[in-house]
């Protein structure tokens, strides 16, 4: 059975999906001005995705970043380095990521990292070993933009991410077909109930929409909502995904 994810309060797998922010910027300025903007909103957690960030490779500017970015939230931060080939702006070496996410752990600038399972074993299982080491959660994260994979290609690919040490599984994937958005629900139900470890699944783009407000139903335990500007296809604006994530609740 599937245990609870908690990070600062915040129970990952219990009650509604948390409700996730990305920031995408690419300096301080415009970083910051996005965190004034989530003032007076509802939402669990913020993701930063460090890899629109202009000085990734300056250790110094990282870690003032991220102290800033931390010292005016109360709620989780999630920092994400997407790689180009999983849908992000830039592609780091195996060293300079092994190295981001020991800046970020070491120096306990975020409360969650994600880490990309296609960077394969070694790496993925030396990154979550860092993070571990300094009581920094992981989510093991697998992104396809173009396609859904099979109902088997996707339930392998949970269960090698619980195996490498996620403390959150997700997956998310373009649909082709309407066939594909149950696919992919169907999976999150049946492994939700067979994994120890919360799931974080959606189906991308306008077909998957559905994907981003069932997870109280279908077993998963996070959505990503944006205020302006949204950092995958397919997000729904924070106060719309409030609205629907109510409407669907059940107790």
């Amino acid at each position: 059975m599937m245990k609870v994810c908690e990070v600062k309060g915040l129970r990952f797998g219990e009650g509604q999906p948390k409700v996730c922010l990305p920031i995408v910027g690419r300096d301080n300025q415009e970083i910051m001005e996005i965190i004034h903007s989530f003032e007076n909103l509802v939402y669990d957690l913020v993701e930063l995705r460090i890899d629109f960030y202009e000085n990734i490779l300056d250790d110094e500017k990282v870690i003032d970043l991220l102290r800033q970015v931390k010292a005016q939230l109360s709620c989780p931060l999630l920092v994400t380095y997407r790689s180009l080939r999983e849908g992000g702006q830039v592609q780091l070496s195996d060293e300079q990521y092994l190295h981001l996410i020991e800046l970020i752990s070491i120096n306990q600038l975020a409360d969650l990292v994600d880490i990309e399972l296609m960077s394969g074993n070694t790496l993925v299982y030396q990154m979550v070993e860092i993070a571990h080491q300094q009581d920094v959660k992981v989510i093991l994260s697998y992104h396809d933009f173009h396609q859904t994979p099979s109902y088997q290609y996707i339930v392998e690919k949970l269960e090698h991410m619980e195996i490498l040490g996620g403390d959150l599984l997700k997956v998310a994937l373009m649909p082709q077909t309407k066939r594909d958005v149950i696919t992919l629900l169907n999976v999150t139900m049946d492994m939700s109930e067979r994994l120890a470890h919360p799931l974080i699944t959606m189906s991308m783009g306008k077909m998957g929409v559905i994907s981003r407000i069932t997870g109280e139903l279908t077993g998963s335990c996070m959505t990503f909502a944006s205020v302006k500007k949204a950092s995958a296809p397919g997000q729904i604006a924070l106060q719309d995904m409030n609205l629907l994530l109510e409407a669907v609740h059940h107790d």
